[in-house]
């Protein structure tokens, strides 16, 4: 049957399985059945729990834990060998306002959820969705005490970078970090405390697992999963719901292509640096069965050689970033993919790369990314280009001479005079001298925005608007809580917790089918 004309619940009665058959689907195209046309009623289940979690990084084991504590029975299915996910590579710091800890911490004494709600809503430049992003700020508190409450001891809050156009009132450290957190693998502890709470209250969870399909029954209930294990399908009833948390497209080129521009030009570009086991399962699954999608475009993108605007405590040094006709085009202290959803538009625009441009005057500046030593290193290795002058450097890296010579006379213009006339830059004002330097701009990836439509319970919904029963999406399996760039550090895991408690609280408290 073709999809086009197919209404949600008629498309949904071929997803059963066993002896029904499954119904499935290419991203966009046509859909084929195979079976007998017979009911749910018909499969043979393997194994039975009441809430399923699809996927065991930061979403999944938030929701589990969530559910577990509510009281349900949880079985966990994660692909890989070990929970975790991307979540496991971030840093595993949290925004939130209004927090004990900012109080304590930070000169923010006063800071609210609405204040934080109205930077994010700002930030989506119209593309989110304001109930979901207003659940989240105002949420966003009550999961720091809540993680507290399981072992975290959190130490330090700090905040992210400037996005010229928000009101700076909106502004305030607000990024959370835990003991064993902060860095590369800092995300370690926080899975390990809500999986472990999970497990503590009876939740059970099963490696190299891999979820295929949906099931859904003649009302359009989503009553369970195929998973393949040990070569081996399986058909898994989840009588009280499915929570999709198997994370983004973001190792996904052929959907990426289709619907994450920035993601598809970052795998091709880049350094991928999230789980291999991203390929946007969820998000396939819950297509196939006529859930919406929203929220693709931007991604969570950042410069991994200079950390360049991911922290507020450390200001950027003197230095611009040119496009292939030698022109800067963006505030480069503004958060950090803010300022890489800019090098993605300019480097698919020309076809060409982006250059970091500094001088020697450079290396002197408090805060250099390169000292002396490290400079000589990256000149010879090739990651760092030299130019006696500035025409020289343009020459080797094959922009516009004239026009980064301009740049260059411009921005010394303005740093004597102390100010960025061009993009309100706010931090490294200062002249520079060479000789000159150029780094090539490389994209370290975290992963790609954009998932399942869901609304403020989690519950995944439909094309037409409708929810879809018994079926929830979190975190980055999700859209619409984030706009087209990253605000930055700290908002993509407390959107894991979020939505993965939202789910988890939620489905447990359906009938059992």
């Amino acid at each position: 049957m073709e999809k086009k004309g197919v209404s949600r619940r008629d498309f949904i009665k071929g997803a059963a399985v066993g002896t029904i058959g499954v119904a499935t689907m290419g991203i966009f195209g046509a859909c084929s059945q195979e079976g007998s046309g017979n009911t749910t009623k018909d499969i043979k289940w393997d194994k039975e729990t009441e809430v399923l979690v699809v996927g065991a990084g930061g979403t999944g084991v938030a929701a589990a834990a969530q559910a577990s504590i509510d009281g349900a029975a949880v079985l966990i299915l994660e692909k890989a060998g070990i929970a975790g996910g991307t979540t496991n590579y971030s840093g595993g710091v949290m925004q939130a306002a209004g927090t004990e800890f900012q109080k304590n911490l930070t000169s923010f004494k006063n800071d609210t959820a609405e204040n934080h709600f109205q930077l994010w809503l700002r930030a989506g430049e119209g593309l989110v969705d304001e109930e979901l992003v207003k659940d989240l700020a105002y949420g966003a508190a009550d999961h720091i005490s809540w993680l507290s409450g399981l072992g975290l001891n959190f130490t330090s809050v700090y905040g992210h970078c400037n996005i010229p156009y928000v009101d700076k009132n909106l502004f305030a450290d607000r990024i959370h970090v835990y003991e064993g957190g902060g860095g590369h693998g800092g995300g370690v502890p926080l899975v390990q405390a809500m999986l472990n709470t999970a497990l503590d209250k009876g939740a059970v969870i099963e490696y190299e697992t891999e979820v295929t399909d949906l099931i859904a029954n003649d009302d359009g209930e989503v009553i369970g999963v195929v998973a393949n294990q040990g070569g081996k399908a399986l058909n898994i009833k989840a009588k009280k719901g499915v929570i999709l948390a198997a994370a983004g497209v973001d190792n996904n080129k052929e959907m990426a292509k289709e619907l994450a521009p920035q993601q598809y030009w970052s795998l091709n570009n880049g350094v991928p640096l999230c789980a291999e086991t991203d390929t946007g399962d969820g998000i396939r699954m819950a297509m196939e069965i006529g859930a919406a999608v929203c929220g693709f475009g931007g991604t969570i993108d950042f410069c991994g050689k200079t950390g360049a605007a991911t922290d507020n405590r450390v200001p950027m040094f003197p230095s611009f970033i040119v496009n292939k006709q030698g022109r800067r085009f963006v505030s480069e202290d503004a958060t950090y993919a803010f300022h890489y959803r800019a090098i993605f538009q300019q480097e698919s625009q020309f076809g060409a790369p982006t250059y970091m441009i500094f001088g020697e005057s450079s290396l002197s500046d408090e805060f250099a990314r390169w000292t002396t030593e490290s400079l000589e290193k990256d000149i010879a290795d090739g990651v760092v280009i030299k130019g006696a002058t500035i025409e020289e450097l343009a020459q080797k890296i094959d922009v516009d001479a004239v026009n980064l010579a301009a740049t260059l006379s411009t921005w010394n213009s303005d740093a004597n005079s102390g100010s960025d006339n061009q993009f309100d830059r706010e931090t490294g004002i200062k002249p520079i001298s060479g000789p000159f330097y150029a780094y090539k701009n490389v994209a370290f990836n975290l992963g790609a925005i954009g998932g399942v439509k869901i609304n403020t319970d989690a519950q995944a919904i439909d094309t037409d608007g409708e929810i879809i029963p018994r079926l929830y999406a979190g975190g980055l399996n999700a859209g619409g809580w984030l706009g087209p760039y990253y605000p930055g550090s700290g908002t993509a895991i407390i959107g894991t917790v979020h939505w993965g408690r939202k789910a988890g609280a939620h489905a447990a408290k359906l009938t059992s089918l």
